[in-house]
């Protein structure tokens, strides 16, 4: 009997994780993708229980998810010039383990994608291929293709995203002189902005700031050297609580506007069906952006 055949177009992160439960349902799926393969620039993934409690159905698979789960969250105050430390609280593994059944993990994007990619690949033989292009025919086609979906304009006709007013730049580091031996999800608000930062490795930080600015496209595109060495040098780097360290030492800092699209009545038309950000983006906060 002929398996269905399922185009999948978009490798970020619905894609994959769709293949690999397609192929468990005795579908065939193929997956297209523009770029030649996972890169830096969505910096990390903050994934919480329920997203685990999904990705838990991949045999083995989040056994093999190579990131960090912090002991504890503190949020922190840097207005008015004055550092207070506002809440700190227990999210350790077995915090997180007795309240939710999953912890929390902390990975950077380009290892977690690269860990999907090989699952896909080596999941009972789904094939995973990189191309531009290409013309190829399946039962049904998914686009997972990101907030500028190509395959949402295909059905639904061109339409301008949201800009929300909100700016985002981040980068990872190293793990900072005032965090070592910590393993904390920090948070801290300044006036008119609020920077995140977690760990994804023994010795390595991710963070990210938001703020007000004009408008910035969502490509997530490293900043210029000019670009990045401002952001290095300028006020926020006077931060404490070893958030000012983490700028400073910024590796390949990011900058991308937070963007929204109008609600659809119907994510698919015919056999085409959008998934992820597609059919619906979030911003990418509180560890669901993904």
């Amino acid at each position: 009997m002929t398996k269905t055949r399922v185009i999948v177009v978009g490798a970020g992160i619905a894609g994959p994780v769709l293949a690999i439960f397609l192929k468990t349902r005795g579908y065939d799926p193929i997956i297209y993708e523009r770029l030649p393969g996972p890169r830096e620039g969505g910096l990390s993934f903050m994934l919480q229980p329920n997203g685990l409690r999904v990705l838990s159905l991949i045999p083995e698979f989040v056994e093999q998810i190579q990131g960090k789960s912090p002991d504890k969250i503190m949020h922190c105050s840097s207005l008015d010039g004055k550092e207070d430390i506002l809440t700190d609280f227990d999210i350790s593994p077995h915090s997180m383990r007795e309240r939710f059944g999953f912890p929390m993990i902390e990975v950077r994007r380009s290892e977690f994608q690269k860990l999907l990619i090989d699952t896909a690949e080596n999941h009972d033989a789904v094939e995973v291929t990189f191309a531009n292009g290409v013309k190829d025919t399946a039962n049904f086609v998914v686009g997972c293709d990101g907030l500028h979906s190509n395959t949402r304009t295909a059905l639904f006709g061109k339409e301008k995203a949201d800009f929300t007013g909100l700016v985002q730049f981040g980068g990872l580091s190293p793990m900072p002189p005032a965090l070592r031996g910590k393993l904390v999800l920090l948070s801290i608000y300044a006036d008119g902005c609020h920077m995140v930062m977690h760990p994804v490795a023994d010795d390595k930080y991710s963070w990210a700031i938001t703020t007000r600015e004009a408008e910035v496209k969502e490509d997530w595109k490293t900043q210029s050297v000019e670009q990045q060495d401002k952001i290095r040098g300028g006020p926020l780097s006077a931060w404490g609580f070893g958030a000012g360290d983490l700028i400073k030492t910024g590796e390949r800092i990011v900058k991308y506007g937070l963007y929204d699209r109008p609600e659809l009545k119907s994510w698919f038309k015919g056999r085409v069906v959008l998934l992820g950000d597609a059919a619906h983006p979030t911003s990418p906060h509180l560890g669901q952006g993904a």
